[in-house]
């Protein structure tokens, strides 16, 4: 897998998990942007670090972002309100590994209460080595249709008047 820079963050209550996966991708030779926080001795928002996560995929300095709450969910809402972002709450490699084929998901959130130290890290490799539609057999047209919903996922535009559901057909 070639180098990455990698956007991580965590709440007070993922400050453990964070320094463990950023050993790992440190060894690994990727370049890791630390977002906070820094120890457990301070309190920060989700949205705090879901701001700074998604700004530094906005504006291309970070290839993926890594976000690490309690469960999972709240550190999921507070980055994926944000433009050019798609996250997913993962408890499992083979989640993980799918939000990155299937869904073009480009943060990987995930609880420390929930996860252990082993199981991050392995969602974490997953997730980043993962390519968007790398799935074999899937038909042009079906593959055509997902990489246009997560290109309409990341926009985060304005919803749009009409209510009409649109679907592949």
């Amino acid at each position: 897998m070639s180098s990455r820079t990698i956007a991580l963050g965590a709440v007070t209550k993922g400050f453990d998990l964070k320094e463990h996966v950023r050993e790992q991708l440190n060894n690994q030779g990727h370049s890791v942007l630390d977002i906070g926080c820094f120890s457990k001795d301070k309190f920060v928002t989700y949205t705090s670090i879901g701001e700074a996560i998604a700004h530094t995929l906005h504006t291309g300095d970070a290839d993926f972002g890594v976000f690490i709450c309690n469960y999972g969910t709240s550190s999921s809402v507070g980055v994926s309100k944000f433009q050019s972002v798609c996250s997913i709450s993962c408890e499992s490699v083979t989640t993980a590994q799918a939000a990155r084929k299937v869904n073009n998901a480009n943060v990987l959130c995930m609880g420390a209460s929930v996860v252990s130290p082993e199981l991050a890290c392995e969602m974490v490799n997953e997730f980043i080595g993962a390519e968007f539609l790398d799935i074999p057999g899937v038909p042009e047209k079906l593959r055509d249709f997902r990489k246009q919903a997560s290109e309409q996922a990341m926009l985060r535009g304005e919803i749009p008047a009409s209510r009409e559901l649109r679907g592949f057909e």
